[in-house]
């Protein structure tokens, strides 16, 4: 644009409402002497501006927005001038038959400021657990439709006090338009209620029973931004077991909310990375290596290096740790190190948002409850992320595929150039954050898979990865993924114009895709598991045309009816070709070997040792630890197709390695054994041992075998775990460059995506990277979205997208 005219009409887009956006124009208007209007519309912000300054106006909206904000499209039209008399800010417009559309902005947590007041005892929402401003606070959760607004919110039934209401209008203020402002006057109100009693405490006395309870060892749920926790004291043992007890019956691990970082260093290591993610304005939970000596209690992450942590996001959370248990007594000290903060919800359904629904579906868990009556519009689980230490020079790449302005935001705190963050759980705080595409390109919607689902709706030049929905398994599930997609689909103006799944015919979200498409004509297409994964990366970074692809999971659909997991291709838009796979294995009955992995631990002793197998199997003692007559079933069972379906899973290879040495022989949750393998890894080892590759023309297969046959001898000498374990890790990630580096060498590539759950693994993962570093491969990962099957939606999306695109047509 050449030198601008006295008067333009600019249109922002992006991340521009809720996060104050119009107040920081009016404020930059009024210190330039700008003249005009700035509306909210379904499509951003728009500015009709006219002034001297106006190019300098132009400039700071650009450099100088606020911190929550994301500008992903900015334009400005010279007009000639109308004659303004001042800057005012107008009524929001919803242009519904106009189809543009506007990006939501994340739950974000509460900012210091609201902090402080909060804590002043002269502020008049002392100790208001529902203080916000336009900086912080609930934003997706309670967004019922666009524009962002309060009638659009869950917040339109709390009518605003006079002084709530003059905030709100002054433009100076930091509440102008804060749409979920409130005070203990005219806003939401918290209640403290007994399990087994029909009247609650109200107001100020509510928070201080809850802490006497959590004191005392009870366990309570609490309604927070996004939906119901479930919390108790994490150094009470008693509590934690007498909850895992009632509501997890595994050995998953809790989450645990610490009151402040210097808390959370008494029982895990923080980097300074870890720390900037902790403190960032998104508050996900981050995993941390535990500490030796845990002031919290062993039940909290059992057979587990790593323990969730996150620090206090919602006002509430804050209030827990700091309230006055005493009318006027000062806290110097939070009541708590930390408390277990697990999802309010029942085994494998959405988390809970509703006080009724809390009362129908979690009594049988907790002692009593801490409800608010501030509806959660959009329930959103806790993001789960951690720092990943393989940004080396020369090795991973980091084409950041998001335009200026786009990313992390000015209040995240995150700054380490050999640091990644990497996804496990992408939920509150991030979305619906968008994925930029570069390209507009046709709406499409990607279904997801069936564990870990999201879904991806696709819109301009954004992908849209829903929030974390869960394993579709059953019809609560299925309720929450339509009511999000019904949600997403409004806000954004999408009307996907097809439905892309999975290959698995047995998956829930294969039967709904084909159904809706039925229901409405449109089309459907199927996307193979692992080039999906595959996609994801080639959807973050932008990539098109043919790359090198290592998807390592527990399971996915193969193209010749097995479970596929240890994968490599070579993909790109049009399709993928399988040049490599670990060699199938079989699961001794199915689903029951997944859930007790030490029965593939059999058949892998029996590929490796044949007609040894059995004197292998007592030598490590297997028919000592399972019966004679379980093994020589179990052994017979392997032997049988019909019984025992083949798999390449790298996660079920993990788990058999785990079952094999001793660590974990029982998964009580998903991939429980290769978490536990993974935390007997130690720096400083670099032995590995062998294993076969049988090459057929430009196909490969990896046969641990002599692998299998060094553990058992290792075993047998009485090699400790831990070296054990390590070489193991060592071995697959230098299988990983050797297959790497064949294909490489036969196709001309040069670029390589690592995807999948099992890249969750951060010691494979940092490992593979560093071997892959020293040589002419670009390596990219997934840093948007999670590696495991939260990412399937996106590139199912991504890969179906551009396909329409490249041929005009569907």
């Amino acid at each position: 644009m050449g030198p601008m005219a006295g008067r333009a009409q600019i249109v922002i887009k992006g991340i521009v409402q809720g996060v104050g956006f119009r107040p920081f124009v009016y404020n930059l208007a009024a210190s330039l002497n700008i003249k005009g209007y700035v509306t909210n519309t379904s499509e951003g912000v728009f500015i009709d501006a006219e002034g001297e300054q106006l190019s300098v106006f132009v400039q700071k909206l650009r450099e100088e927005a606020p911190p929550l904000s994301h500008i992903t499209g900015f334009s400005a039209l010279p007009l000639p001038l109308q004659g303004y008399s001042d800057f005012s800010i107008r009524q929001s417009l919803d242009q519904k038959d106009s189809l543009p559309f506007t990006l939501v902005s994340p739950d974000v947590s509460v900012c210091e400021d609201c902090l402080h007041e909060m804590l002043d005892p002269q502020d008049r929402r002392h100790l208001y657990p529902f203080i916000n401003c336009t900086n912080c606070g609930p934003r997706y959760s309670i967004t019922t439709s666009v524009p962002y607004d309060r009638p659009n919110t869950t917040m339109s039934v709390f009518p605003m006090c006079p002084d709530c209401m003059r905030e709100y209008q002054e433009p100076r203020d930091r509440r102008f338009h804060a749409q979920p402002n409130a005070c203990p006057v005219c806003g939401p109100r918290v209640e403290f209620r007994m399990q087994d009693s029909k009247q609650g405490i109200q107001g100020g006395n509510a928070i201080p029973a809850a802490i006497k309870l959590l004191r005392e060892g009870g366990t309570i749920a609490i309604k927070g931004i996004g939906g119901f926790h479930i919390a108790c004291d994490a150094t009470n043992d008693n509590a934690v077991r007498r909850l895992r007890e009632r509501k997890r019956k595994n050995n998953k691990p809790f989450a645990v909310m610490a009151p402040s970082v210097e808390s959370a260093q008494r029982f895990c290591g923080i980097s300074d990375a870890e720390k900037g993610l902790l403190l960032s304005i998104r508050r996900p939970i981050v995993l941390l290596q535990k500490k030796n000596g845990l002031s919290l209690s062993d039940a909290v992450a059992p057979n587990n290096q790593f323990i969730g942590v996150m620090l206090p996001y919602a006002p509430l959370h804050d209030l827990l740790f700091r309230h006055p248990v005493h009318s006027g007594e000062p806290v110097e000290k939070p009541h708590f190190h930390a408390l277990v903060m697990t999802s309010g919800n029942l085994s494998e359904e959405p988390i809970v948002r509703d006080n009724d629904e809390a009362l129908q579906k979690l009594s049988g868990f907790v002692d009593g409850f801490l409800f608010h009556n501030r509806d959660i519009f959009m329930r959103v689980d806790d993001s789960v992320l951690r720092i990943t230490d393989c940004a080396f020079p020369g090795s991973v790449s980091s084409s950041d595929s998001r335009p200026s302005g786009f990313g992390e935001r000015k209040g995240d705190t995150v700054s380490n150039s050999r640091s990644i963050i990497s996804f496990i759980r992408r939920s509150r705080g991030y979305a619906p954050d968008p994925i930029f595409l570069h390209e507009d390109g046709p709406e499409v919607l990607g279904c997801g898979a069936d564990l870990k689902t999201t879904f991806t709706l696709t819109k301009g030049v954004f992908a849209i990865p829903s929030q974390h929905i869960g394993d579709m398994e059953n019809y609560e599930t299925f309720r929450f993924y339509e009511e999000t997609l019904k949600n997403l689909k409004a806000v954004y103006r999408a009307e996907p114009l097809v439905f892309v799944h999975d290959l698995h015919p047995g998956y829930g979200t294969t039967r709904w895709a084909i159904n809706e498409a039925e229901r409405t004509g449109l089309k459907t297409f199927g996307i193979q598991h692992h080039y999906a994964h595959v996609g994801s990366v080639m959807a973050e970074h932008g990539l098109k045309n043919k790359i090198m692809g290592v998807a390592l999971d527990g399971t996915g659909y193969g193209t010749d009816g097995n479970l596929w997991g240890g994968e490599f291709l070579i993909a790109d838009i049009e399709g993928f070709e399988r040049v490599g796979q670990f060699r199938y294995m079989p699961l001794p009955g199915g689903e029951s070997a997944i859930r007790e992995p030490w029965r593939t631990a059999v058949s892998l002793v029996i590929q490796a040792a044949q007609h040894d197998a059995a004197d292998c199997l007592h030598r490590i003692g297997f028919f000592r630890k399972y019966g004679d007559t379980t093994v020589q079933n179990i052994m017979r069972i392997a032997q049988s197709q019909e019984l025992s379906p083949l798999s390449s899973g790298a996660g079920r290879l993990f788990e058999a390695v785990a079952a094999l040495t001793g660590v974990c022989d029982k998964n009580t949750f998903e991939g429980e054994a290769a978490i536990a393998l993974e935390s007997f890894t130690r720096k400083g080892i670099e032995e590995e041992y062998e294993v076969a590759f049988k090459d057929e023309k430009s196909y490969s297969v990896i046969d641990f075998s002599p692998a299998i046959l060094s553990i058992i001898k290792d075993l047998a000498d009485g090699q400790k775990k831990e070296s054990i374990a390590t070489k193991f890790h060592n071995t697959v990630a230098s299988v990983i460059r050797r297959m790497v580096k064949k294909v490489a060498r036969a196709s001309g590539l040069d670029t390589v995506a690592l995807t999948g759950g099992t890249f969750q693994n951060r010691y494979l993962l940092e490992r593979t990277v560093r071997l892959l570093a020293p040589g002419d491969i670009n390596v990219f990962i997934n840093q948007q979205v999670p590696t495991n099957d939260a990412c399937i939606s996106l590139g199912q999306a991504y890969l179906i997208r551009e396909r329409i695109k490249r041929n005009n047509n569907l």
